[in-house]
Formats: C-alpha cells, structure tokens, sequence
C-alpha cells in the first residue's frame, strides 16, 4: 500500500497544515518538542529496539528485521506508537488502509523487555487481527499526515497564522479551565476496557476538538458511581489522578499540568522544578527531606490498561504507597451505575441521558433517550444494537442496526440474519449497502456468503475476489474465497486459499 492511500485515509483536518511551518519562527522550541514523548508519539517504523523472541501461552512470536511472525503468519511492520520513554508498539497497515496492532510490543521497565502488546496478554486474543481504534489514534497522532503529536494540537489550526492572517491559541492566555483542557483532551481517562469512559458528542467526528473550546461540548467524561474494587491507574489517567488531588481542588485553577511540566520539551523537567512547585505551598513541611517530593507522593505504579508499563501517578496523596507488583490485564467488562466526570455538572436533558446509557451499556435507556431525542444519529444507533446483542436481545439489535446509516451496522445485521438462515433479507440489506459503500471489503465478503448459501458459487466467486481486491489480508474473505473454489470443483486453489486464511489468523493452541 502506498504512501499516498495512507494520506487520504488520515487527510489532514481542515486549517491544519504540516507543522514545519512553525520552525522558521519558533526554531528552538521545534527542535526541543521533535525530542519530547509527545513529538515522538507515531513514527514511520525504522528499526526494533531489539530482535524479539518471545514466548506466550504457548505461541511464540518473533520479530527481526522489519515483519513480526508467528508460525507460517508474517506481517509487515510499517508504524510504532509510543515515544519508547515508556513503551512502543508495533502497527502493521493492511490493504484496506486499516492499521492492525501487532502481538508484541517493546516496554522499557527494567532495561527493556518484549511483552505482549495491550489487549493481547490472554490465551484467547486476536492474534495478527486486532485493528486500531480512532480513540487510540487519536492521542498519539497528528491530525496532518506527518504522524506524530504536532504543535497545533495544543495551539489549534494553524494554517491562518501561518500565512500571517490571524492569531495562534495560546493556551498559557486561556482561563485556567481552557488551559487545563489542552491536556485533559488526552489525559482524563477514568478506566480502560471496563466502559466507555467518555462519550464523544452527537455531531462530534474524533479529531474535532479545538484549542479553546470548551471540553464538555466535544466530549463528556464518566466514572464509577461506586468506588472501584482496586485503586488502578491508566496510561492516560494523569489528569483523572490530578483532579482528584487535594492540591489540585484547593488551587482554585492555579496549580496545571504546567505548573511542573514543560509541554515543549521533557529535557527541562527537573526534579528541582517539581520540588520547587510542591515548595510554593508546602514550604515548611519535612525540613529534613526538602527534595524528591513526587517520589514520596507521586510514586511510579503500574498501569492497568498496559501491564507492563510503569508510571507516575499524578493523585498526589498524603499516604501514598506504591506498588510495582504485576497485576493481571483486564479482559471483562465491568459494569455499573456512573455518574459525570467532566464536566462535574450536567444538567438533565435526554442528551445527558442518551451519554449516561452508552456509558453504562444500558440498552433500553439508551433506546428511550433516542425516541425523547427524535435523533437519528448512525453512531447511536449503531451502539444501541452493540448493546441488545450483547444482552441476547437479537430482534431489538437487528431493529437498532436498521435504523442506522452505518456500514458496521449492516454488517453486524447481516451477521445475526444469516446465522438465522434469513438468506433473502440480509440480501436486501447488502445490495443497497454495498451501492453507498463500494469499497468496505466486509460488505462483499458477507455478499460471498450469502451466494454460497443460495448455491450461487460463480456469483461467490466475484463478490470473494472484490472483498480480497479491497483488503488481501482478510482472513474471512480468504475462506469465503476457498469456499466458493472448493465448491465450483478447483480443490487445489480452494486449498491455498484455506491456507491463506489460516495463515492471516492461527488458530490458537487447543
């Protein structure tokens, strides 16, 4: 796949430009950010670290060069999320302009080590298949196609100042609250696989949160109404730690991530400096300990949502006590009563409603708060049916999918019709489906399915061919492809494809 397909899948946000045009002006602070975490948060792949041999539950997966294998499967390495401060893992780009996170990821406790990759420490993971989600991207890329985390994600878009036609955001100039939100955007996760614990607003795309702006009108943020089981800490929950601190909620607004923090740069990030901050309020505590503040109540801990990762947390606490001890990824989704994060004060509205349910994965409020809102929102509805399925509530998911304009959601209900053997009406929801999106391989794929099922093989064969012309690493469509071969009397191709399709997902050890 090339360069430029890449470009058009993850296009630059409107009055975004490249940001070498900051460089000419801000020359220092570019090349000091370019070294920071963030400017180095999504890279083109170069080189490992270190060859990868590594072995779990059985599988052992090896990375060398610039693929990662296991058995007879070997994909390309083509990016790498993560600055390596804390840990880097590897993104295979498939045909179809999707980007699947690779197995093993490298970690930087301890020297250095291979581990699996987030999500894939269980024996029952996706192997080479799990696809990297728009929230992820979202806060360790760029919105232009230079990659990484760039100036204009804390200073807005800057093609207009640019060009010298108007300001920048400064985010030092905004109200404490704004400022803050700069790093929030990223920084505010409450809990990782357990449930949604943002919901981004109706008419909200991912990507468009604006400097300045106020938080609470792009996204709304959820906790736990009741206390956790087990005081856990996320990669992106510094801001969450923050503002529950004490020091945080009697600052009145002073006391920012900036406060200790230098956004251009972690070169200048001294424990002096923190110490120093601490000292501004503190001054008379622990005369015989005056330095190393953050060690004693900001200590490392580990993170539930990347196991192998250690980092600060930023709850500052009294009686803080640390713990490196290894804790177990978490699979389940836990669920429960929530109640709003950010913004604190949320009034009531079947809006507020609808987030509190999708957060909660609560399906008929959410279906209740639809019906109030008269809304027609794809990505709502699309949820709505996630949530009767996953409550076995079939007929309801299938009603929910068909109310959305979405292609998951026609894939997802052609899925629960053709283990049904309703033939004719995932037909009719396809043929439509596949006009508005010609080019979602899923959508094909299913297409070869139902022609098999209607013993239609040489109709298979076309809709297998266009599923694999759009996305040649499908492991499903390779199957399909291998169906219809097999079944029009070609044994010997129908066999490659099987084999293909093996290949793109191992099975598992029995």
């Amino acid at each position: 796949m090339s360069w430029v397909l890449l470009l058009a899948v993850f296009a630059a946000e409107p009055g975004y430009v490249d940001s070498k045009a900051c460089q000419p002006c801000h020359a220092g602070i570019y090349a000091l950010y370019a070294k920071s975490g963030m400017g180095r948060s999504f890279a083109r792949f170069q080189s490992l670290p270190a060859t990868a041999n590594y072995t779990h539950q059985g599988r052992r997966y090896l990375a060398a060069g610039n693929t990662m294998s296991r058995g007879a499967i070997s994909l390309g390495i083509d990016f790498v999320i993560g600055s390596g401060n804390h840990s880097q893992t590897l993104i295979h780009q498939r045909s179809a302009g999707k980007w699947v996170e690779l197995p093993l990821s490298w970690y930087a406790e301890g020297g250095g080590k291979w581990r699996m990759s987030p999500g894939y420490d269980r024996l029952d993971h996706s192997e080479f298949t799990r696809e990297v989600s728009e929230s992820c991207l979202f806060c360790h890329k760029g919105y232009t196609p230079e990659l990484a985390i760039d100036c204009q994600r804390c200073h807005g878009p800057g093609e207009a100042h640019a060009k010298r036609q108007g300001p920048i955001v400064n985010p030092a100039k905004l109200t404490p609250e704004r400022s803050l939100e700069v790093c929030l955007q990223c920084h505010l996760e409450s809990a990782s696989r357990t449930l949604p614990d943002s919901i981004l607003r109706l008419g909200r795309r991912v990507n468009s949160f604006r400097p300045g702006e106020a938080l609470g009108d792009y996204r709304v943020f959820f906790e736990f109404a009741r206390p956790a089981e087990s005081d856990r800490m996320t990669v992106n929950g510094a801001g969450y730690g923050l503002l529950q601190s004490a020091c945080y909620l009697k600052s009145a607004g002073k006391l920012q991530c900036t406060t200790c923090h230098d956004p251009h740069s972690e070169f200048t990030l001294q424990e002096d400096r923190f110490d120093a901050a601490c000292r501004s309020c503190h001054g008379q505590k622990h005369e015989a300990a005056r330095t190393d503040c953050s060690g004693c109540h900001m200590p490392k801990r580990r993170t539930e949502d990347a196991v192998h990762v250690v980092m600060t947390d930023h709850r500052i606490r009294r009686d803080a006590r640390p713990s490196l001890a290894r804790i177990a990824e978490t699979h389940g989704r836990m669920t429960g009563a929530v109640r709003p994060l950010y913004p604190r004060l949320l009034a009531d509205s079947a809006e507020i409603r609808l987030y509190r349910a999708m957060a909660e994965g609560d399906a008929a409020s959410m279906e209740r708060a639809l019906g109030e809102l008269h809304s027609t929102d794809a990505r709502a509805y699309f949820e709505l049916g996630e949530a009767w399925k996953k409550q076995g509530r079939l007929v309801e998911a299938l009603a929910a999918y068909r109310k959305s304009a979405d292609a998951r959601a026609v894939v997802a209900a052609v899925e629960i019709l053709l283990r049904q053997s309703r033939l004719e009406e995932a037909s009719g929801l396809l043929e439509p489906a596949v006009r508005q999106w010609p080019k979602d391989a899923k959508l094909w794929s299913s297409l070869a399915v139902i022609a098999v099922g209607r013993g239609q093989f040489a109709v298979g064969l076309q809709h297998a061919r266009q599923a694999l012309a759009l996305d040649e690493e499908d492991h499903l469509a390779w199957w399909n492809f291998g169906v219809c071969l097999e079944a029009t009397g070609d044994k010997a191709q129908a066999q490659e494809a099987y084999r293909r399709s093996t290949e793109l997902r191992p099975p598992g050890p029995r």
